[in-house]
């Protein structure tokens, strides 16, 4: 985009909020990166805006993201809205929402499961996951409180860094990204959550979503080392749900390889590491995956 991002300071403050609605909402993925976002959106703006911030719970989250977000909640004093999917069967609809919080928050990844058994088993070529269990939810609750579609501005925790990864329709969305505009990096993110009394307790490698299909083999095997049990979820789906949707049988991850497969190869340091993608290419809400086709549909 012709910005030398890299040879910026990045701003203590946000730029105005672009498009002149008066309602912003903050989509809260439980990253570090989005926690400080939310931070500052509310810090600047609380008295001149309403503010709504969301986290939607797919019950495949780490458990320290959920310890993260409620301790920003006790910490900051943020009123975060604890959203989890509801899948509706039988129907042509996409999901929609209930509220929990941190105590009634699904860990056991049922959200995720009653997703799976309409839409079948997620792999890089079957992405609903952001749009059904994040997404959706998060535009069905908006709706329930009277924002409409175009009424507010939606704001999402890219950095400049990853600026990427940005919607080519953001301006006729009304999507912003205030920490790609004031030049908030990976490292300007990092060093300010060293000076707060808490932060995130996962590294980076992991992400929220640890099983995450988009991750490398690499770090895939990596996580199947350290934490073997956060794959027994995808192990159970595969087995309950190989041969849901369209009829075919299908694998979680990449090459067709199931979960039983990674945790054998686990110990195998060259075994797929070739592949490309990350758990940080477009997980984001409205990234480059959102099916924009569920705003027609009145979500």
């Amino acid at each position: 985009m012709g910005f030398l991002f890299e040879e910026m300071e990045p701003q203590e403050r946000f730029q105005e909020p672009p498009y002149g609605t008066k309602r912003i909402t903050v989509s809260f993925s439980g990253g570090q990166t989005s926690g400080k976002m939310c931070h500052q959106i509310i810090k600047q703006f609380s008295d001149t805006h309403e503010i709504v911030i969301t986290f939607a719970n797919t019950g495949q989250e780490a458990e320290e993201t959920l310890e993260f977000v409620h301790n920003c909640e006790k910490e900051f004093g943020w009123n975060v809205v604890w959203l989890e999917a509801v899948t509706h069967h039988g129907e042509r609809k996409g999901c929609t929402h209930k509220i929990v919080d941190y105590e009634t928050a699904s860990r056991k990844g049922e959200p995720f499961e009653e997703a799976i058994k309409k839409y079948g088993l997620p792999n890089p070529k079957f992405i609903f996951c952001t749009r059904e269990l994040k997404v959706n939810a998060m535009q069905s609750y908006l709706k329930s409180i009277g924002w409409n579609w175009g009424t507010y501005t939606t704001c999402i925790g890219i950095r400049s860094d990853e600026m990427d990864r940005m919607n080519a329709k953001r301006k006729e969305y009304k999507f912003w990204y205030p920490l790609v505009n004031s030049n908030w990096d990976r490292k300007a993110v990092d060093d300010w959550w060293d000076k707060q009394p808490f932060k995130l307790g996962i590294p980076n490698y992991l992400g929220n979503c640890v099983w995450c299909y988009k991750k490398t083999f690499k770090k895939l095997k990596r996580i199947a080392k350290e934490r073997p049990e956060v794959f027994d979820f995808p192990k159970r789906m595969e087995k309950l749900y190989k041969n849901t949707g369209a009829g075919e049988e299908r694998q979680i991850f990449r090459k067709h390889t199931t979960t039983v497969q990674l945790l054998a190869n686990a110990n195998n340091e060259n075994e797929g590491d070739e592949i490309a993608g990350s758990c940080d290419d477009g997980c984001e809400v409205f990234g480059q995956y959102w099916d924009e086709s569920e705003l027609k549909k009145g979500i």
